[in-house]
């Protein structure tokens, strides 16, 4: 069985280690001695002192001859040091033994020829030259080894009279040739290292095709080549090669860029300082466009985005949403109403912000911007001619609601509303607690915030998340009003705060109220959160039904409509919409078509009062025409207070003298 490599090193040691020892080697040369005169080894030749010096024990020196070849058991703890004094016999082919006497004593052999007595060192056990045998317990307790025939131990010269190699240089030898395999067991075991080294380089030198574009995969480049020969073209048929705002829609269109890019596409090129673009430097914007931004996202960022910043702001926004304002053919009756165009570019803004930027940092970035559908809803706005049909950030109808809801509650209409204005909001609904919270700065902290003071860009996102609790950005907001600690987790104490006030006005409005270890049973069971008693963001957000959680505590109207709605009506909204409308959709649709009557009534009242100022037809203007006329024709008289003409007047021709 072929050895590892490592364990055949090993062996390769301990070998050595045995051939270097003294004893071993005089052991070796005797054999080879009698090898050389035609004798048989026996086996107590073979017999040595052990490897690593004396006893275990150390306390006798003494040779024991063993009396059978079983060996003492391994189990055994201790071995007994006394051992009985036995009679030398012979034995291995009359091979003389000594027995085994005390070390104060000197060894001799009672049988065969008489052998000098091998004298014993004290305290270091036998000469060098008596070998002895390990019978593995680490006791040396065998006979020195005599040549037959022969009354003294071979002795160096007699090494040097045998025909044969010293044994010492044929010692030499071996151990050469074991250094020399233990040498080229190292170099195989460095060889293969230094192939698994190589092959690991090879592994990772091996080319992996790139998988992530932060600008987008790149395409093929005759794609730019084709551009930019319809760009010439279309810069052709244009007088002096300039393209001037209105006509860089067909521009727009052979960039192969989306149409409502065109103001951005505009500016980007230099339009803004010349007031025109040239092929020139349409074709020098395009190069590097196309060149490093190799998608939608990276090129919008690209020309949108102000110069050496990679993210977008609310004003980065404001040249698009106004070039839709003035050229999108469902916002034509806008061009009448400029007064109403910050307002419709604010809301819209307003709205991407909400819904793309996620980190709530004001920036949006390129990773935030390709998870949102704001570019596929800008595209669809040049097959779409109704705006109101677009829902996401466009609608004109959404807006509409946004802004009429606003300019009820700014009685001074300064585009700010305080606390009492907000608490007037859906009939005085809110928790008063809560539009503390707002109004404190926990929820938004922008470079527009003003204390006790609400822009109109922060009421879009309270309005968006107020009617739709379920989307992402909804539950963040709410979850940082109720979170009075900011400690991420909404404890017993944040929900009992909130949960107080509503029982108080359900007191007041004659409601029994709900004990709030029951409201928290409810929410518990309803939101089932990981740890038991505390409610974090995650939490909510896996939860399918936050709306209801955020209204129990902050607005009563929808608390006590949830309270009294049908227990399964929750679980039949699934199957009896196929396609969800979300809430804020919803809510905007009916508060426009309450808003749109009320106004139709208003008018109708409003013109039935102007009627009875207004004259019904021409002919009431001749009659007045002709009074006048008549006046200035006949002498004044004195009209006292009260006097007036009337219809039968203009008609008298009594004494006007025409002979009828």
């Amino acid at each position: 069985m072929a050895l590892k490599p490592v364990l055949k090193i090993k062996v390769d040691e301990l070998f050595l280690r045995w051939l270097s020892n003294s004893e071993v080697q005089v052991s070796l040369r005797d054999s080879l001695a009698q090898l050389a005169r035609g004798e048989a080894v026996s086996a107590t030749a073979k017999s040595s002192q052990p490897l690593r010096g004396n006893s275990p024990r150390g306390t006798s020196n003494t040779l024991v001859t063993p009396t059978s070849p079983k060996l003492p058991s391994p189990h055994s703890p201790r071995r007994p040091l006394h051992v009985k004094k036995q009679n030398v016999g012979v034995v291995d082919n009359q091979k003389p033994v000594i027995n085994a006497g005390t070390k104060d004593k000197d060894v001799g052999i009672t049988s065969g020829t008489a052998v000098e007595p091998a004298k014993v060192r004290q305290g270091t056990g036998l000469k060098d030259t008596i070998p002895s045998h390990n019978n593995g317990d680490g006791l040396s307790n065998s006979t020195p080894e005599l040549y037959p025939g022969t009354r003294k131990l071979p002795s160096k010269e007699d090494d040097v009279q045998q025909p044969f190699p010293a044994p010492r240089q044929s010692v030499l030898k071996d151990v050469k040739s074991i250094n020399k395999i233990a040498s080229d067991v190292r170099d195989n075991n460095k060889e293969n290292r230094q192939k698994k080294q190589r092959s690991s380089r090879q592994i990772f030198n091996v080319h992996i095709p790139q998988f992530y574009f932060p600008s987008g995969k790149p395409g093929n480049g005759a794609e730019l080549d084709n551009i930019l020969q319809r760009v010439a073209l279309e810069f052709n048929t244009l007088d002096g090669g300039k393209a001037y705002k209105q006509q860089m829609a067909a521009i727009t269109k052979a960039c192969g860029l989306p149409l409502y890019w065109k103001i951005l596409l505009f500016r980007a090129a230099g339009g803004t300082k010349e007031g025109f673009i040239t092929f020139q430097t349409l074709s020098v914007l395009l190069k590097k466009l196309y060149q490093t931004c190799h998608d939608d996202a990276a090129k919008f960022m690209r020309m949108a985005a102000k110069s050496g910043v990679t993210t977008l702001d609310f004003d980065d926004f404001e040249p698009l949403v106004q070039d839709v304002v003035e050229t999108h053919p469902g916002l034509t009756f806008l061009q009448d109403a400029p007064e109403f165009h910050s307002r419709y570019v604010t809301t819209v803004i307003s709205r991407v912000m909400f819904c793309v930027n996620r980190s709530w940092s004001g920036r949006i970035t390129l990773a935030e911007l390709r998870k949102s559908n704001f570019l596929q809803t800008l595209r669809r706005l040049e097959d779409e001619e109704d705006i109101n049909q677009i829902k996401d950030f466009f609608s004109y109808e959404h807006f509409y609601v946004i802004y009429c809801k606003f300019w009820e509650l700014d009685k001074d209409h300064d585009l700010y509303i305080d606390k009492n204005d907000l608490s007037r909001h859906n009939d005085h609904a809110l928790n008063s607690r809560l539009i503390d919270r707002i109004f404190s700065g926990a929820v938004t902290r922008g470079p527009d915030f003003q204390e006790s003071r609400m822009s109109y860009k922060e009421f879009v996102w309270f309005l968006l998340a107020e009617e739709d609790k379920k989307h992402p950005t909804s539950i963040e907001y709410w979850f940082r009003c109720m979170d009075l600690d900011g400690d991420g987790v909404i404890s017993m104490y944040e929900m009992e705060y909130f949960h107080e006030e509503q029982m108080n006005k359900m007191e007041t409005l004659g409601i029994e109220k709900l004990p709030f270890e029951d409201t928290v049973c409810q929410m518990m069971d309803m939101v089932c959160p990981k740890t038991e008693g505390k409610i974090t963001l995650g939490d909510l957000k896996a939860c399918k039904m936050t709306n209801i959680f955020f209204d129990t505590f902050f607005n009563l109207d929808k608390f006590l409509e949830h309270e009294q709605r049908d227990p399964f009506a929750n679980a039949r909204d699934p199957n009896l919409e196929p396609i969800e409308v979300n809430d804020w959709n919803r809510y905007a649709e009916e508060e426009y078509d309450i808003l749109v009557a009320d106004e139709g009534n208003a008018d109708v009242e409003d013109g039935n009062y102007e009627d009875d100022f207004e004259p019904e037809d021409d002919d009431e203007v001749l009659r007045e025409e002709m009074l006048r006329l008549a006046d200035e024709g006949t002498p004044q008289r004195s009209i006292t207070t009260g006097q007036s003409h009337t219809a039968e007047d203009i008609y008298d021709f009594s004494n006007t003298g025409l002979g009828y």
